[in-house]
């Protein structure tokens, strides 16, 4: 945020230069990262999803996933608790999503800033929201599984108009069958990552998943 207001408030030149060089030397050094955590200090999303839409600049989504595991020994108790407790309040914002939620929030929290910024000063050319979709091991999601899903519906029913197709199909019948097989599609992976899950945990009764 230091930069942007360097290069926001001085024009360029030798000031400006020298002011960039100063902030440049409280960087610390990149750090290499070991075999064993190839991940540490990478700042990354899942997906980028690109969309269809009428203004000068492509919107998209930039998310971040998670499947969550009430039942494991970690949030198990925590979530019999808010089920007795909270038995009105959406599981979504159970513990095990909360914290979940929160450690994404705070992983890209800088990021978001900046983007932001760089966004309402008009220096990028997307329009990037974040989202941060959550799954759980007994099928709830949260509130920005359920945005995402809606957000691809929409795309998927503007891309599969009338006038663009041959087949006759109508987009209610493709929306429809859209919804039905992205349900399908979410479900197994749901199934099949708590399988992998259980069976990593040495649980008996659980074969490896196909």
């Amino acid at each position: 945020m230091e930069y942007l207001d360097i290069i926001n408030e001085l024009p360029r030149g030798h000031l400006r230069t020298a002011q960039i060089g100063m902030l440049r030397e409280k960087f610390p050094d990149a750090a290499i990262p070991d075999d064993d955590d190839v991940n540490s200090g990478v700042i990354r999303f899942d997906l980028k999803l690109p969309a269809p839409s009428s203004s000068s600049k492509t919107r998209e989504v930039w998310l971040d996933h998670a499947i969550v595991q009430e039942t494991c020994p970690t949030h198990a108790a925590d979530t019999r608790k808010f089920f007795v407790d909270k038995p009105k309040f959406p599981i979504s914002s159970a513990p095990a999503f909360a914290k979940t939620f929160g450690s994404k929030r705070r992983k890209y929290a800088a990021l978001i800033d900046v983007v932001k910024r760089l966004t309402e000063e008009r220096k990028l050319k997307f329009q990037p929201t974040f989202m941060f979709p959550i799954v759980s091991s007994l099928g709830y999601v949260n509130d920005d599984m359920n945005n995402l899903l809606k957000f691809m519906e929409d795309c998927f029913k503007l891309n599969q108009s009338r006038d663009r197709r041959f087949d006759g199909l109508l987009p209610g019948v493709l929306k429809g069958r859209f919804k039905t097989e992205l349900k399908n599609t979410l479900c197994f992976a749901l199934v099949r990552g708590n399988a992998l899950a259980i069976n990593n945990q040495g649980l008996h009764g659980v074969t490896h998943p196909c």
